[in-house]
């Protein structure tokens, strides 16, 4: 029998939360169980609540560059309603892990609340980029501070990454790659969805024109990225351990573009292997420190969600509505 689209989703959804799954169990079952209890004890309830409040910090600055770039394209923008739409697609994404696209909820609820879909998939598209593109830049700053070792080990992925994040920059704006990826559709749908795919295209151009949005929404995304490392460093500092921050510029990066891949369910697992390797391999912190260090930075990220819960229970109805659509 033939798999559905959404039988195959649900298949490769499966695969990666048993890979997040095996992942941790891994870890665990390598790690000395007294030395993660010692470790986590440590961690006290107003420590933690630090934590969560950088992890808000974070995912408000992540609205406010949405926000940004948005504007760029549509006066009309309200902060609040992007935060609510973030909040509630991050959420549902850790919610119904790859069942509903974070992206794709942030695309409908902005196009429904705006009324301009193009407008919105064109901010998306740009919003992720900039995310990427800080990421690899904090890489590079991270592997000039760091030690030789991890250069040789680093950098060659680091280039070979940020040439392809800029080709694929060029093909998007190119106007010749443009009408060569028309030209690959089958032309019902071509003939369909045309007029879309320009309006998204013409309002991607419209950034060239806006050299101040661009460059601030780069800073916002730097910023981002080194905030993100700090959450990272503080989780340490909340164990009593007092590593050195040069250190967690230029390994934490690395983590989170690990983290990216799509081979786990919100990179659980990847995240935490890819810390403990790395912690343990420079000596940074020992691998139980390292593993609790990854847990209390995702743990933390949950617990920022709350708004996003409180959004959804508030607006349920509306919401399911919407996630039926995407």
């Amino acid at each position: 029998m033939k798999k559905t689209l959404k039988d195959r989703l649900f298949s490769a959804s499966t695969f990666r939360g048993l890979l997040s799954i095996a992942l941790i169990v891994a870890l665990v079952w390598n790690i000395d169980r007294s030395e993660l209890a010692s470790a986590f004890s440590a961690v006290s309830a107003t420590a933690f609540l630090v934590l969560v409040i950088i992890d808000l910090l974070l995912r408000l600055l992540s609205a406010y560059r949405w926000h940004v770039l948005f504007v760029g394209l549509h006066k009309s923008s309200p902060l609040m309603e992007i935060t609510r739409i973030s909040f509630i697609a991050s959420f549902l994404g850790q919610a119904l892990p790859g069942v509903i696209g974070v992206e794709a909820l942030r695309i409908y609820g902005l196009a429904k609340a705006s009324g301009d879909t193009a407008a919105a998939f064109a901010s998306v598209v740009a919003d992720r980029i900039f995310g990427l593109l800080s990421l690899v830049l904090v890489i590079f700053a991270g592997l000039i501070v760091g030690p030789q070792s991890l250069k040789e080990m680093v950098l060659v992925p680091a280039v070979a990454s940020l040439v392809v994040l800029s080709l694929i920059v060029f093909l998007m704006m190119n106007s010749y790659s443009r009408r060569w990826f028309l030209g690959l559709m089958p032309v019902p749908l071509r003939e369909k969805i045309e007029h879309w795919i320009s309006d998204v295209f013409s309002c991607l151009d419209r950034y060239k024109n806006q050299p101040f949005v661009l460059i601030y929404s780069l800073a916002l995304s730097i910023l981002f990225q080194v905030l993100r490392v700090v959450l990272f460093f503080s989780a340490a500092l909340v164990l009593g351990e007092s590593p050195s921050f040069v250190f967690f510029l230029a390994l934490v990066p690395i983590v989170m573009f690990a983290a990216l891949l799509p081979i786990s369910i919100g990179g659980l697992g990847v995240r935490e292997a890819s810390l403990v390797v790395l912690f343990s391999h420079f000596d940074v912190m020992d691998s139980a420190q390292s593993f609790i260090v990854a847990i209390l930075v995702f743990v933390s990220g949950l617990a920022s969600l709350v708004p996003g819960a409180w959004f959804y229970v508030a607006q349920r109805k509306e919401i399911r509505e919407m996630a039926d659509q995407v």
